[in-house]
């Protein structure tokens, strides 16, 4: 009853969103001066590929040939070809990244390393907007459904950023950038529907008069559910969302903007049935079989958040920017009978400054507040329902010419405040060498920290109970996940070489090289204790780990024809774990053994003319260590056949996961049951008016 109520707010809400739209004409933040919007990648020559501007790395516009870093540019038109309709999915063509579907709506994102649904050590900013959620160190891709055709491209650094962004950003971040005002304007709507998913949006743009400009948009997606490994019967972990949004942008004068933006969204992730502790009405453990009871873990989440940007402009070698947001979401499990509200508020300024010729500085400050609202239940609990953590941070970073057009080094750090660890500083020197216009050579030694989040330091949850047998009785072993308050943060230390070439006209590569050295790393400690009928196994938190992780990446661009490109990318990875002499015994590292080893990609662009494309992307993942068969190897196939047929009209028929029936990608854990990832089809038709 309480879905079938859900569903029809999340309905009306999206079908309100788009009446209305079609009656209408800390971690420190992406500061950058606003620029005009990338051209197509795709019909750039590898040249002009070189000398694209990117933001993310430096924080200042800078052509990719001389950026010191693993990066990678996701064009709105390599989105659109495809054919995605969520942020992970398009994420799959990106170098060296992971991407696994856990069930019918979530999803564990993560490069270089420890893979997991709650990524802890990759940062997630949506215009400037950190999206990392406090609680558990990482992001909610159910939540994140922005709509595509409104991104305007996808930067992804491969590698530590927290000299510049934070704490958070140890092995990644990816800084998804949308179309200003000014840049959507009239009419587009989108739709797609098929045999696992459908949905669609709407977004109109106006002139306002005076250089300000508007546009607001709705969108609602569906999506089916699958089935759990053995099993032919559904699995319930269907999820759908509406979100409602706007943005107004104004050109003050000739040396300030302003820009506000923010969203409302409804929505409902399902999921699997878990197994949970038998409780009798005390709420003590039941003492007889069955020692478990079988729980689906649907969840429903709701949010919002408003942001405004000032950019102020001093002269030509000056400008500043200053950006403020309040962020808000919440998600209840019905079954669990439990909920939580998050509020994020942060102030971030930013000084971009030429000193001369040969320093480029930048500089700024920033404040957050995280603040939390748990209500408990007998299954979850945290020991600090209500908490506010104030985060405070400054930064500085110069980029120094050393000699023009050839040698440029970078030295930065970021010093944080936080109320857990205290001050953490980051530091971070890059060289770069460019030895002619075809060639660009770079090397890099980080430090990064990763914060425990307040499930780590706080939650207290059940998990299913094993039966043990003492001298012929059976008794149920209760185990708890338990929060540890004396966590300390984990300390990476990183070294990165990489190569960008132009090796012809045709042909460009990107290699990358690194070796991180993580210190203090989490892991769970088991301890038991003995009760009247029952036994009790906490599973503590501490930081008895160190890992060492190899591993290196290389991309391949071919334009083979005018019509034909390729692109090849491969990866590999090997970790080394091993314990504190200090670890109790029966320790474990978390998200131990669970990245591939190898990963590899083959996308074909082939344009038949003008008007049709063909893409095909081809993907393997070796198997990992993450809870057996569930995460074998395995190799699928996606493809478009898109068809513009005029006066704005695209068609486009797209297949997913075509060379299997049905395959996993990620094994179950404490908080999900994975389910099967299905081959599938949908059409998609876009309309630009």
């Amino acid at each position: 009853m309480k879905k079938a109520f859900h569903r029809r707010k999340s309905w009306a809400i999206g079908l309100g969103a788009l009446l209305c739209l079609g009656q209408s004409t800390s971690h420190a933040a992406n500061q950058e001066p606003e620029r005009d919007n990338l051209p197509d990648l795709t019909g750039l020559s590898v040249e002009q590929l070189m000398n694209l501007d990117v933001t993310s790395v430096m924080k200042v516009p800078t052509d990719i040939k001389h950026v010191p870093a693993a990066l990678f540019v996701l064009s709105n038109e390599e989105i659109r070809r495809t054919g995605a309709t969520t942020i992970p999915e398009a994420l799959r063509v990106v170098p060296g990244m992971h991407v696994a579907k856990v069930d019918g709506n979530k999803w564990a994102v993560s490069m270089r390393g420890f893979s997991s649904q709650f990524v802890n050590k990759l940062l997630v900013l949506v215009d400037g907007r950190s999206v990392y959620n406090p609680l558990f160190s990482g992001v909610w891709w159910d939540q994140q459904d922005v709509m595509m055709e409104d991104i305007e491209r996808i930067e992804v650094i491969r590698g530590p950023g927290a000299s510049l962004w934070g704490a958070n950003a140890v092995n990644g971040v990816i800084n998804i950038i949308t179309k200003s005002a000014k840049d959507t304007q009239g009419g587009l709507l989108s739709s797609h529907v098929g045999s696992q998913r459908y949905g669609g949006g709407l977004r109109y743009g106006a002139d306002l008069g005076g250089d300000a400009y508007l546009k607001v948009y709705g969108r609602h997606t569906n999506y089916g559910d699958s089935k759990t490994l053995g099993s032919s019967a559904k699995a319930g972990d269907e999820g759908e969302m509406s979100k409602i949004g706007f943005r107004y942008d104004k050109a003050i004068d000739f040396t300030n903007k302003l820009s506000l933006q923010g969203d409302a969204f409804l929505g409902e992730s399902n999921g699997a049935l878990q197994y949970f502790p038998s409780l009798t009405s005390q709420q003590t453990p039941v003492l007889a079989p069955p020692f478990s009871r079988e729980l689906p873990t649907d969840q429903l989440f709701s949010g919002h958040y408003i942001q405004a940007r000032w950019e102020q402009h001093q002269s030509s070698d000056s400008n500043t920017v200053l950006r403020m947001y309040w962020d808000r979401h919440s998600r209840k499990s019905p079954y669990l009978n439990s909920e939580y509200q998050i509020d994020n508020i942060d102030v971030d300024f930013q000084h971009n400054y030429k000193l001369n010729d040969s320093h480029m500085l930048v500089w700024g400050s920033g404040v957050r507040f995280n603040l939390n609202n748990f209500e408990d239940s007998a299954q979850i609990s945290m020991s600090a329902n209500n908490r506010t953590d104030r985060i405070y941070s400054l930064f500085g970073q110069d980029d120094i010419t050393l000699v023009p057009d050839r040698w440029h080094l970078t030295l930065g750090s970021k010093l944080e405040h936080n109320p857990v660890t205290q001050f953490e500083v980051q530091p971070n020197a890059r060289l770069l060498w460019t030895p002619d216009d075809q060639h660009s050579f770079w090397g890099s030694v980080s430090r990064s920290v990763r914060t425990p989040n307040w499930v780590e330091q706080n939650i207290s949850y059940g998990l299913q109970p094993q039966p043990y047998t003492i001298r012929g009785n059976t008794v149920p072993v209760l185990r708890n996940l338990t929060g540890n308050p004396d966590l300390t943060a984990e300390k990476m230390l990183g070294f990165e070489l990489g190569w960008r070439g132009q090796l012809s006209r045709q042909l460009s590569t990107d290699v990358a090289l690194y070796h991180y050295s993580y210190d203090d790393y989490a892991s769970l400690t088991p301890n038991t204790q003995r009760f009247a009928g029952y036994m009790l196994q906490t599973l503590d938190y501490n930081n008895y780990g160190h890992v060492q992780v190899y591993g290196g990446e290389i991309s391949v661009d071919w334009q083979a024809t005018e019509n034909w490109k390729l692109r090849a990318t491969y990866s590999h990875e090997e970790e080394r774990f091993r314990l504190s002499p200090l670890a109790p015994a029966n320790t474990t590292l978390i998200s131990g053994d669970s990245y591939p080893a190898h990963k590899a990609m083959l996308w074909s662009m082939y344009q038949f003319s003008p008007q049709l494309k063909l893409d095909l992307n081809w993907r393997y993942s070796d198997a990992t260590g993450l809870n057996g068969a569930q995460s074998r190897a395995y190799q699928d196939l996606d493809a478009r056949l898109g068809w513009d047929l005029g006066a704005g009209v695209e068609l486009a028929l797209v297949g997913r996961n075509l060379l299997n029936s049905s395959h996993f990608e990620y094994g179950s854990d404490m908080f999900s049951t994975a389910t099967a990832v299905q081959r599938e089809v949908y059409g998609t038709l876009r309309w630009d008016f």
